[in-house]
């Protein structure tokens, strides 16, 4: 028989030792789920009768016609859905569950965390994981619901209700932690891209009002769009203020000293994606709001300027962070909870590819590169799930200094 006080030994130690930066990994495995979506309904070669967005049934008869090959591959991207899907919400549940017991035994490190201007932008993490969840949800639902997919204009207003009440969150925990931090003042010398977490869920917030916005009608849709447009703007601002201010401070001394701030540099590269799917999302919304289609050329060059610019940031941060793979991500002995900020720049690089690819440039080259980062996405995540188990499993956090706790 198990021995009950051992599960209780387990759940308080996860309780005491919970970190924000969970929640990244379980939007990291819902990027990864909305990834293998993005990769059928924008570059597989269809025809009229298969245009739109794809669902289970139309999926099968596509490949079907398609053969083995595109069989085999849309076989497994089904399943990639499904697993990277379920896995993120069970892994959001249990976030939850451990933040709210985290934060009911131990109010005054809760306090403490919200006071402290360095380290305060990682308590955005669950909107951003919450954010991920609404797209997880509809994704899943449209392709593998028939009822869910055939009844969309009739849940639509339900998910806009919804997506308000994450609007209010996104919008409420963005605007205090700037007031915080404009009340108590900071050193811009101690500044680190993790301060970024807050434009990067404005934009998640974003990008998912603007797809709504996009399937919506009348007043409506114009709602949905200009909540979704608050909140672009409000990301938009946040991203060049914090980002010049970053290299600014960067540039005059350096890089950060402490290993757990150094993954967040990539946090612009997901930021970058969000914003120019929600600028394409926009134009789709006005296709539909003044029945005139847009030039194909305009979404053409949105959506390839999205991608150039953060390609030429990729190589920028891997060429300045050589240093730091080559000691920590292939180093089997080491994790801290900071490296589940690398999942996102993968996914989102594949994914703004798979836009590049349906608008702009549909050479082999751009399914190539989608491939390889989709692979390179779920083999470093199938370890760093690993890690993260022998880190929890172990119970000691020697190691690792986090970012939640500072010590």
């Amino acid at each position: 028989m198990t021995n009950p006080s051992s599960k209780t030994t387990l759940s308080v130690s996860l309780v005491d030792r919970f970190n924000m930066l969970w929640f990244i990994m379980a939007l990291g495995f819902g990027g990864t789920s909305v990834a293998g979506y993005a990769f059928l309904n924008n570059t597989l070669p269809r025809n009229p009768p298969f245009k739109g967005m794809l669902y289970n049934a139309n999926i099968n008869e596509y490949t079907a016609q398609m053969g083995t090959l595109y069989s085999w591959l849309t076989a497994y991207l089904k399943v990639h859905m499904l697993f990277f899907g379920l896995l993120h919400i069970v892994a959001l549940m249990g976030c939850t569950l451990l933040y709210i017991g985290w934060r009911r035994k131990h109010p005054v490190q809760y306090l403490e965390l919200c006071n402290d201007t360095k380290r305060n932008s990682v308590l955005i993490a669950p909107v951003l994981a919450y954010a991920m969840a609404f797209n997880v949800c509809l994704v899943l639902g449209y392709v593998f619901v028939d009822w869910m997919r055939i009844n969309l204009d009739l849940l639509i207003p339900y998910a806009s209700i919804v997506y308000g009440l994450l609007w209010i969150w996104t919008i409420a925990t963005a605007i205090r932690l700037q007031v915080i931090a404009l009340n108590k003042g900071f050193d811009v010398n101690t500044m680190h891209f993790g301060w970024l977490l807050i434009p990067f869920a404005l934009a998640m917030t974003s990008v998912t009002g603007a797809g709504i916005a996009y399937l919506a009608q009348g007043s409506l849709a114009d709602t949905v769009f200009f909540l979704s447009l608050t909140a672009f703007t409000m990301a938009l601002f946040l991203l060049c203020v914090k980002l010049f201010s970053l290299f600014k401070s960067h540039y005059a001394s350096g890089l950060p000293s402490k290993v757990e701030f150094l993954p967040s540099f990539f946090v612009v590269v997901p930021i970058i994606t969000l914003l120019t799917i929600s600028i394409l999302r926009y134009g789709y919304y006005f296709q539909h709001k003044f029945h005139t289609p847009l030039p194909d050329a305009l979404f053409a060059f949105l959506a390839s300027s999205g991608f150039a610019l953060m390609s030429w940031y990729m190589l920028l941060g891997l060429f300045l962070m050589h240093d730091y793979f080559k000691t920590y991500i292939f180093n089997a002995d080491y994790f801290d909870e900071s490296q589940w900020g690398l999942i996102c720049p993968m996914v989102a690089y594949s994914v703004l590819a798979t836009f590049v690819y349906k608008h702009a440039l549909a050479y082999p080259v751009i399914l190539i590169l989608v491939v390889v980062f989709m692979a390179l996405d779920v083999i470093i995540l199938g370890t760093m799930i690993f890690k993260q188990y022998l880190k929890i499993k172990s119970g000691t956090d020697a190691q690792v200094t986090t970012l939640l706790t500072g010590k």
